[in-house]
């Protein structure tokens, strides 16, 4: 028997819910796993896990009946009984009781989970999360081309693109580890948790914050291209107007989408003009503002959040054969043009 802090035990399941399969493909894969005194999470993209102090159970446990019913409870603590095939939580006056599957089936074993304990864990930059974040934005989600969907993080950055785009972020202080390349859909929670540390390993990274939450995220095997010469842009240079946030913040309301990739106003250039679109399943909007160009007529899509930290730093972008591209101290985005 055992007395665990209930909203703890709360906490540790609502961090790893990420890691929760939407089918069971591979057994076990919608479940919670107790294990070593932490709560796990396995999905063959992710594993998640996270410590709960006091708690001593080795098992599997459904999730939905679980967390609903510690969300609902009011008392601080709880106690834990654990039989041959059960749990049984004490709340006050109330008591449930969870089946508990003994035999854990859970390929946990090839993510390097065991080993981690005795790693060197390398310190991420401070603004690691900031420039992943930054290099999603250009991830594609066609899953056609996998290679697209994946966060390129190297030792001195991290960048993302789906061929028409390209966002790339140095980051502060070269990272200890090589260069790796990681679905974007995982960094997203990666980035939730807030890392501190990394390692990795043969066909998996793991990345750890300061609440010892260890996120294990399975990597591409696949060569990311050199884009440095990509990067190389000299040109027109062009200064949007003081208007262009007002005009991005009423456009953006037109772009929502269910996948934030899939999020994109249109911005286009004309003779001394440039005009902001976005277009929804259920209406559309445009505003133009005088601007200094002279030339050809062209266009590029944008994800909003983006082009809203990229006018928050500079407000100049440079034209040149067929890109756009947007620089500041320690980032660059580039886009390819439609004529």
């Amino acid at each position: 028997m055992m007395e665990i802090k209930r909203e703890e035990l709360r906490k540790a399941l609502e961090i790893i819910k990420p890691g929760l399969a939407r089918k069971e493909v591979i057994e076990q894969t919608t479940s919670f796993v107790f294990m070593n005194g932490r709560v796990v999470t396995y999905n063959d993209e992710i594993s998640i896990s996270h410590p709960v102090p006091n708690l001593d159970v080795s098992g599997v446990v459904k999730p939905d009946e679980l967390y609903k019913l510690l969300s609902k409870l009011k008392q601080e603590e709880i106690t834990l009984e654990v039989t041959e095939n059960e749990i049984i939580l004490k709340a006050g006056k109330a008591k449930a009781g969870f089946t508990l599957v003994r035999d854990i089936k859970l390929p946990l074993g090839e993510t390097g989970l065991d080993a981690l304990a005795e790693s060197r864990w390398p310190t991420l930059p401070e603004n690691f999360v900031e420039g992943v974040q930054f290099a999603m934005q250009s991830c594609g989600h066609d899953m056609s081309r996998p290679k697209l969907t994946g966060v390129h993080i190297t030792p001195t950055f991290a960048e993302g693109s789906d061929m028409y785009r390209l966002s790339v972020h140095k980051f502060k202080t070269r990272l200890g580890i090589d260069e790796v390349l990681i679905p974007a859909s995982s960094m997203k929670v990666v980035c939730a948790r807030k890392p501190t540390h990394v390692f990795l390993d043969t066909a998996w990274i793991h990345f750890r914050n300061e609440e010892d939450t260890i996120i294990s995220c399975r990597i591409f095997q696949d060569k990311y291209a050199d884009t440095s010469k990509i990067r190389e842009v000299d040109g027109l240079e062009i200064q949007f107007p003081k208007s262009i946030r007002e005009m991005l913040d009423r456009a953006s309301i037109f772009s929502k989408r269910e996948h934030f990739v899939d999020e994109a106003i249109t911005i286009a250039l004309s003779e001394k003009r440039i005009t902001i679109s976005g277009q929804s399943d259920s209406g559309w909007f445009e505003e133009t503002a005088n601007v200094r160009y002279s030339g050809e007529a062209l266009e590029f899509r944008i994800t909003p959040d983006l082009l809203f930290t990229i006018i928050d730093q500079a407000n100049i972008c440079t034209l040149a054969d067929n890109k756009i591209k947007f620089a500041g101290e320690d980032w660059e985005y580039l886009a390819m043009l439609r004529k």
